[in-house]
């Protein structure tokens, strides 16, 4: 999905590069992997990385949807080389934006983790391989 960037916290690694005509060039990866699926509960955003960042990730859900309401979170939050700023915007953020349910992966990291799951202790888990996840209406 392409993304927007809504935020002036969340930016993309300058070391991510794509070729273009042989040249090597910064990747904005306005492409980010995710998918949206709406439900009764609001909204479940699944991330593949989030590189244009989560927060963008979610206030762009919304928008294409119109739906405000987000359930769950799932997947990579790209948060794990991240400025101690950008960590506490992006969990005050998603505090902001409601959101229920938390399970990150991957890219967020242990230490990141670790904030979410004490800033969410209702909503929190660790989504790992083999994680099953029920959606009910």
């Amino acid at each position: 999905m392409l993304v927007d960037k809504t935020t002036f916290y969340e930016s993309v690694e300058t070391n991510l590069v794509m070729c273009e005509n042989g040249t090597f060039i910064s990747d904005a990866i306005a492409d980010d992997q995710g998918l949206i699926v709406k439900t009764p509960k609001g909204l479940v955003v699944i991330s593949g990385c989030a590189h244009r960042g989560i927060i963008n990730m979610l206030l762009h859900a919304q928008n294409i949807t119109e739906e405000k309401r987000i359930h769950l979170v799932l997947g990579g939050t790209h948060l794990f080389k991240a400025s101690e700023e950008r960590i506490h915007k992006t969990i005050a953020a998603l505090k902001e934006l409601k959101v229920q349910k938390i399970g990150v992966s991957h890219c967020t990291g242990s230490s990141v983790s670790a904030l979410l799951a004490r800033e969410f202790p209702d909503g929190f888990f660790a989504n790992n391989a083999g994680t099953c996840i029920e959606i009910a209406s």
